[in-house]
């Protein structure tokens, strides 16, 4: 079964600012995979931001959109 992470950093508000979401929900990477993507991510946005960057596992955007459907 496929996972799913919102990355963002904890603000002192309480609030999570999301900056990315990251799923493998239909298993295109292997779990081992994943996870070195996911840290590698985290890694750089630590770098380029100068935050503390967190992943959490949760479900923060559709699996799925429609392309077609326009503005």
């Amino acid at each position: 079964m496929g996972v799913s992470y919102s990355i963002g950093i904890e603000r002192d508000d309480g609030y999570f600012a999301i900056l990315a979401t990251l799923n493998n929900n239909d298993d295109h990477l292997t779990p081992s995979d994943f996870e070195v993507l996911l840290r590698s991510l985290v890694e750089v946005f630590e770098d380029k931001t100068e935050e503390r960057i967190v992943a959490y596992e949760r479900y923060d955007t559709p699996d799925y959109i429609n392309l077609e459907i326009g503005d």
